[in-house]
């Protein structure tokens, strides 16, 4: 046996120990959080996170702020160690930082008025609370699992919608003040499983600004704590209201944390999103019948067939010699395409862990987790479909377009991160990803990710060759000059603009969410939108290419790849409009990562359309001109 079989043989045992040995890694992070109860006065902790602002997008750790009750006494200095999962990549990214703090939540006993702590303030502390209550930052703690929030309600509990984290302070007439009382409302239900015990199935918290220490307010007019940029101390207070919920309606705890956009918005633009879908399937199909049609013989015992008129020979027929021409630039072709098909693998999975139950779009990192995951275990698909599409691009080094698959995205995504880490770093922000982040990124990438795009381009350079019905000819094929609208660009553009359109209204939505601090979903919209995203940008590009085989131009490799990924430019140019106009972030370095997010995102997103564009054509073509008879 050659070298080169040891070394695959190698290669395939390396990534299959890989996988048994992080198979418990996997449940552990794929699985929802379980329904915890809690007897009557046990303590349960609060964790501080982190501040954060939709004006500055830099968020800080709470417990690392000077004006605040430390999160630690001096005989306890475990208070001071990071909760943290074993991705600690995401939590870096979302700027999360959970420390255990002081407060005493003893459960279902309720606090009129207790006292944190008192601070002594210095002009410096003084000067960092008032321009972060200026830069409107607001809290995040955590409470069982569960992010703080605001409530907006009416007189129906169904309504009830949850805004994480609280205002750090106010200010009136120009004066800031800090919200230096907080008042948890807890509410909880009895377990199924053990009606004496409680399960916590919302956390709100409601802070106020109460100049010395007091709790309970006298009168309508009281003192308000000021910030003002000379010494002094500050009293810190809590009190804790517990409320039982019987009929909870929300399905889950996370519900109450979507606000439910405008349905009739929404209806309308799904029923137009549906027509425009079966307009292009029609197309598609018109396409397909009359292709395939055409080519049977008119009589069942010939061979031959007699064509009508001049118009059935010319176009596409005329270029079956050269439509299966190795393209140019092939060799970074078939990685992008594998990864693309990794990256869409990884968005099904996801958007059906979603339509499962299994992750919950509203619980944060879980969406993110789920992914980052799927997409580290679908490295052996993208290994395999670049080895098959590069085997028919008749490539010379498989290791080199193994090695190009397995650090073309994940390397864009570190540099995306790198650049990211560093403006945070700059500026002492939380989302600076860690040494221990990089640490596990840098060892999923090198020991998980790239032996499993190794394996799967080992078993797809094993496979034989995708033969195709015709075969190119030595000398190519000259291509009539082209109208202006018949350009590449041109096609592009229409192609883009169509997939964009059938999620326009989800994809504002969407951007409202990630900026805006308050998640506008439908799960069955959002879902019908994927779907309605995939079928749109597959059948675009059928239609596009097939068009451009009709004008004898058989260079369609990178075009389908091409017309299938054009919506994300779209998406990314929207994104731009969007924060101009519609956002209220601040700075240049808050511009740099939104940005970069966006960039990040619609690449992505680009990669697994335009690969869903590239094979869906690819097929197509594939079993048109293997029906065609050419005299």
């Amino acid at each position: 046996m050659s070298n080169r079989h040891h070394a695959h043989l190698l290669l395939s045992f390396i990534g299959l120990f890989i996988i048994s040995s992080f198979i418990p890694i996997i449940q552990a992070t794929t699985t929802t959080n379980v329904e915890t109860c809690y007897n009557q006065g046990e303590l349960i902790p609060l964790y501080y996170n982190k501040l954060f602002s939709q004006r500055i997008q830099l968020p800080h750790r709470y417990a690392s702020q000077p004006f605040i009750c430390p999160p630690y006494t001096d005989e306890d200095w475990s208070h001071k160690s990071r909760f943290s999962n074993w991705l600690v990549v995401d939590q870096d990214w979302r700027g999360d930082w959970l420390v255990k703090s002081d407060y005493k939540i003893s459960t279902l006993d309720n606090v009129d008025c207790n006292v944190l702590c008192t601070k002594t303030w210095t002009i410096e502390d003084a000067m960092v609370a008032k321009q972060l209550i200026l830069d409107d930052y607001q809290v995040e703690w955590w409470l069982d699992g569960l992010p703080g929030a605001t409530a907006s309600y009416t007189n129906e509990v169904n309504t009830r919608a949850y805004r994480v984290g609280f205002p750090l302070g106010q200010i009136k007439n120009n004066q800031a003040f800090i919200n230096n009382h907080v008042t948890f409302n807890i509410l909880y239900k009895p377990c199924e499983s053990n009606t004496d015990q409680v399960e916590i199935v919302g956390f709100e918290v409601y802070p106020d600004s109460v100049a010395n220490g007091q709790c309970t307010r006298t009168s309508i007019d009281y003192t308000m704590q000021e910030v003002t940029e000379r010494r002094k101390s500050v009293t810190f207070t809590y009190s804790i209201k517990w409320k039982e919920m019987k009929q909870l309606t929300p399905q889950g705890r996370w519900d109450m944390y979507l606000m439910e956009p405008n349905p009739d918005t929404h209806l309308y633009a799904m029923i137009n999103s549906f027509i425009t879908v079966l307009v292009l399937l029609g197309v598609v199909s018109i396409i397909l019948v009359k292709t395939l049609r055409k080519d049977q013989p008119v009589h069942e015992d010939s061979d031959y067939r007699i064509y009508d008129d001049f118009e059935d020979v010319v176009g596409w027929r005329l270029i079956h010699r050269d439509v299966f021409r190795r393209p140019m630039y092939g060799g970074l072709l078939a990685p992008l395409v594998g990864s693309g098909m990794q990256l869409l693998l990884s968005l099904i999975a996801t958007i059906a862990c979603v339509a499962y139950g299994s992750c919950h779009p509203a619980q944060p990192g879980a969406l993110l987790n789920f992914a980052s995951t799927t997409y580290i275990w679908t490295s052996v698909v993208a290994g395999y479909y670049s080895s098959r599409i590069y085997k028919v691009f008749r490539g010379r080094s498989w290791f080199f377009n193994t090695v190009l698959t397995s650090i073309l995205v994940p390397g864009s995504i570190f540099s995306c991160l790198m650049i990211e880490s560093f403006f945070a770093w700059s500026l002492r922000s939380s989302r600076a990803i860690s040494v221990k982040g990089w640490l596990v990124l840098t060892i999923v990438w090198f020991l998980v990710s790239m032996p499993l795009t190794f394996l799967g381009a080992f078993v797809g350079d094993r496979r034989e060759r995708i033969e195709h019905p015709a075969r190119a000819t030595q000398m190519p094929r000259f291509i009539p000059d082209k109208r202006w609208y018949q350009t590449y660009s041109i096609s592009i553009a229409v192609g883009g603009v169509i997939p964009f359109a059938v999620v326009f209204i989800d994809y504002d939505e969407l951007l409202k969410s990630l900026w805006h601090g308050e998640i506008h979903l439908m799960i069955m919209y959002g879902i019908t939108a994927c779907v309605l995203l995939g079928i749109a940008t597959a059948c675009v590009s059928v239609i596009l290419v097939f068009f451009q085989l009709c004008n004898e131009d058989y260079h369609w490799w990178w075009m389908s790849f091409a017309v299938g990924g054009a919506s994300s430019l779209y998406m990314f140019i929207y994104a731009i409009v969007f924060y101009w106009i519609r956002t209220d972030i601040q700075g240049v370095v808050s511009g740099a990562i939104y940005i970069v997010h966006t960039l990040m995102g619609c690449g992505l997103l680009g990669l697994a359309t335009g690969s869903l564009g590239f094979f869906c054509t690819y097929n197509v073509i594939r079993r048109i001109y293997s029906a065609v008879k050419v005299d």
